[in-house]
């Protein structure tokens, strides 16, 4: 099980920029946020002062919350559980690993015509749900080609990958190989805005020490509008952060 951490984030906001801030968080995919999530992760400004925004997170240790954390140091449990109840977005999808938990597909359906609106382009899911079995392979070929060490940095292990949550999806602009998305105009747009469909870049640039991984701007972790919109006003890039858990940047276990 992971541990449950909590952590107080807060960040200020001054003067007159904090109205421009609210308009734009509590209109979400077109929506406005319920009052309750609105009321518990944004601020209450205050006139010619400052406004502060504090939540106390905690990781979910249930592989099928949003709010899990997993990472090297913090696996599933158990390190083969399976989701159910996947489906299918409606986006184009390449391969067979087109499957996501429900919040997760909506969502991504979501952000998926709003980037297609936004740049003219379509949003392609490359790889979303994987079994443990299947990381397993992946991984083991990771390792045959360029060595454990090389292979640690950018795949995960079996027990350890957001995959096999069914909540993170590796996202393309169609046309352009995945592993360019983050200098097309669908990945800028993404890494922008992806935080108002409930998701985040979950490994970004500057963050390997933080997350173990090297950045992939193609690797969306949806966590819900709850968690994704306070990580954006307050700049918290990485959910070890947002949860203070402290970096994870190798296995505990060699």
């Amino acid at each position: 099980m992971s541990p449950r951490v909590v952590v107080t984030v807060v960040h200020r906001f001054r003067g007159p920029v904090v109205t421009g801030a609210l308009a734009g968080a509590l209109m979400v995919a077109g929506t406005a946020v319920p009052a309750s999530a609105a009321s518990s992760t944004l601020p209450d400004p205050r006139p010619g002062g400052d406004s502060v925004l504090a939540r106390t997170w905690a990781p979910s240790s249930d592989p099928a919350d949003p709010t899990v954390l997993v990472n090297k140091a913090h696996p599933l449990a158990p390190r083969d559980w399976a989701s159910d109840g996947l489906v299918r977005p409606d986006v184009p999808a390449l391969g067979a690993h087109d499957l996501l938990r429900p919040d997760a597909a909506r969502a991504l359906e979501r952000l998926a015509t709003a980037a297609q609106k936004a740049t003219g382009h379509e949003l392609v899911l490359v790889s979303g749900y994987r079994s443990a079995e299947y990381q397993a392979r992946l991984y083991g070929r990771y390792v045959d080609e360029h060595g454990r060490r090389a292979a640690d940095t950018f795949s995960a292990r079996p027990g350890h990958s957001e995959h096999q949550t069914g909540l993170a999806a590796d996202v393309a602009e169609a046309g352009a190989p995945y592993t360019e998305f983050g200098s097309t105009d669908t990945g800028r747009w993404v890494a922008a805005q992806a935080w108002r469909h409930g998701f985040v870049v979950r490994y970004p640039e500057g963050g390997q020490a933080v997350t173990g991984y090297a950045p992939e701007p193609w690797h969306l972790r949806y966590v819900g509008t709850e968690l994704s919109v306070p990580m954006h006003l307050t700049g918290t890039a990485t959910l070890e952060e947002a949860f203070g858990v402290g970096p994870a940047p190798d296995y505990l276990a060699k």
